[in-house]
């Protein structure tokens, strides 16, 4: 089967996942992005800070574009009621995962990873994990991110598709920081041990 037979296929099932108080759910569509644009307008007001809403609007154009072409389907944030833990700069996004080149799926995950994979076996499922660092000179925004980035393959024997959940974490990369993003480290994992297909 083609690549394009594939994407035009059955979409992905569905799936949950549970966070914390106060994080907010936008999906990669225009209702999202219309959503998240006002949520950024009101911050800036609430800030004082109307001078910097053109940029942040700006910004969550491109980021909403860049989530279209690599087959994002939302993005959950900490809103202004999450708890001071998950109010932390961190963010999560869920994307679809489609094996290539005719490889079995956890082959396929492992190649195109680009860092070393460990295989969770869960109660519910098996997540293949990866972390990968990023300094500031690598990064669009020019800041240190930790990336943690999950897969979950679709129930059956032989899975072509999946869900990649990625979530980023942006930090100062200083022995004092440390601890607070390995703390986001963890709140990513029991993020991602509540992921469920529906």
């Amino acid at each position: 089967m083609s690549l394009r037979a594939e994407l035009e296929g059955a979409p992905p099932r569905g799936f949950r996942l549970a966070f914390p108080p106060g994080w907010r759910h936008y999906p990669v569509d225009e209702r999202g992005r219309a959503a998240m644009l006002r949520d950024v307008t009101e911050r800036s007001k609430a800030a004082g800070r109307p001078d910097l809403d053109a940029a942040l609007r700006r910004r969550v154009r491109d980021q909403f574009e860049a989530l279209r072409r690599t087959r994002g389907v939302a993005m959950y944030v900490p809103g202004e009621g999450a708890s001071s833990e998950s109010g932390m700069p961190m963010s999560m996004v869920a994307s679809r995962w489609l094996a290539e080149g005719g490889r079995a799926f956890e082959e396929d995950v492992r190649a195109r990873a680009g860092a070393e994979v460990l295989r969770i076996e869960l109660p519910h499922g098996v997540v293949l994990r990866w972390v990968q660092d990023r300094d500031g000179a690598t990064t669009r925004e020019g800041v240190l991110t930790r990336t943690v980035s999950y897969v979950y393959a679709e129930p059956g024997e032989q899975p072509r598709r999946g869900v990649l959940l990625t979530a980023g974490i942006l930090h100062l990369g200083t022995d004092e920081t440390e601890a607070a993003t390995a703390a986001m480290v963890e709140l990513a994992d029991a993020i991602v041990e509540t992921f469920r297909w529906s």
